[in-house]
């Protein structure tokens, strides 16, 4: 009887050591997805043609616009009238110029008034107060004179910020400002595109733009011409993210792009060389613990699970870049990672 009862208590110990055992747990289906790397050469990018200067342009002097020669969509060479100012606007020159005049007359009536005072002088007829006032009137009239010739030279340049030219040759990308109304010293009356230095923009997730080696480079090919073709490089990647897209904008310069890419048409881009490889896993598979990162890997063809300590750091859309701990091929947990222990069985797959 002792030994039966000896029996009994030890089957139910090692049946409770069987039950505690997360090997011995019935297994359980487990959410998982294969590492891959992120290979962005794989990807065939859509993008537009933009032109890398683009700026609004307006007048120097306010005034009352009473030409705009052109429209949106108009090629312009250098030097080409945008838009012109009433002149009637502007201070006029013609009354400078007898500002100028006037005072010049002035200066020469002060000037024989100082010297035909200091001849009285001379002769004892006038006294030294009536030459000391003269030589004063004479020493205004040359401040005037000065004063006029400045108003003139003001006047002259205004006549010449009556009228807009284009500093590059370029396209017409937006109208500011019609004419007959009445814009103030820089206010934009039209945006210029320049047309000789062109960039395709592209937009990456972020996971494409950490993968970018500082010596990228593009194919960007003519979108249904893929003949017509040139290569790119990044010239600057914008630093905020679209709030809607959770993307990033890329600028890659043109090298000697062919006419036929004229702005805004679509292009294809191809990363055809420096472009890294990066892994990423869901912020879902990540445990973490006291301030550390862990993964749990799944070992095949046993079915069992291992706890990895991983190097992360935020990557953006809701995944996570691994820098260590983790190699292409292997199978990571991506649902449930808190409900796991080390060594436990898992059943098959579930993507």
């Amino acid at each position: 009887m002792m030994r039966m009862i000896l029996l009994i208590a030890i089957a139910g110990l090692l049946a409770g050591c069987k039950e505690d055992d997360p090997a011995a747990l019935p297994p359980r289906p487990v959410v998982s997805e294969i590492v891959r790397t992120n290979q962005i050469e794989a990807r065939d990018l859509t993008g537009t043609v933009a032109a890398r200067v683009e700026t609004d342009l307006g007048f120097q002097a306010t005034g009352r616009i009473i030409s705009r020669p052109v429209s949106i969509g108009d090629v312009v060479a250098r030097g080409s009238v945008l838009a012109e100012l009433d002149p009637d606007d502007l201070e006029s020159a013609r009354q400078a110029a007898a500002g100028l005049s006037a005072a010049k007359v002035r200066l020469e009536t002060a000037r024989r008034a100082s010297e035909r005072t200091r001849a009285l002088v001379a002769r004892g007829v006038a006294t030294v107060a009536q030459q000391e006032s003269a030589d004063s009137a004479l020493s205004s009239a040359k401040a005037e004179l000065e004063r006029a010739t400045a108003v003139l030279t003001k006047a002259e340049d205004a006549l010449g910020f009556a009228v807009l030219r284009a500093p590059l040759d370029g396209v017409i990308t937006d109208v500011l400002a019609d004419a007959g109304a009445v814009v103030s010293a820089g206010q934009p009356v039209v945006r210029l595109a320049g047309t000789r230095d062109r960039e395709a923009v592209v937009d990456l997730p972020e996971s494409a733009v950490e993968a970018l080696g500082d010596d990228a480079v593009f194919e960007v090919g003519l979108r249904g011409f893929r003949d017509i073709r040139t290569t790119a490089r990044v010239t600057e990647i914008e630093p905020v993210a679209d709030s809607a897209t959770r993307t990033r904008q890329v600028h890659l310069e043109l090298k000697e792009p062919p006419a036929s890419m004229r702005l805004g048409v679509l292009v294809h881009v191809h990363l055809i060389g420096g472009g890294g490889a990066l892994i990423a896993v869901p912020e879902s598979a990540i445990l973490s613990e006291n301030g550390a990162s862990y993964v749990w890997r799944v070992k095949r063809p046993e079915d069992r699970v291992e706890r990895i300590a991983a190097e992360v750091s935020p990557l953006g859309d809701g995944r996570v870049r691994v820098h260590s701990g983790v190699d292409v091929g292997d199978e990571i947990v991506t649902r449930g990672v808190h409900s796991l222990e080390a060594g436990q069985r898992v059943g098959p797959r579930v993507q």
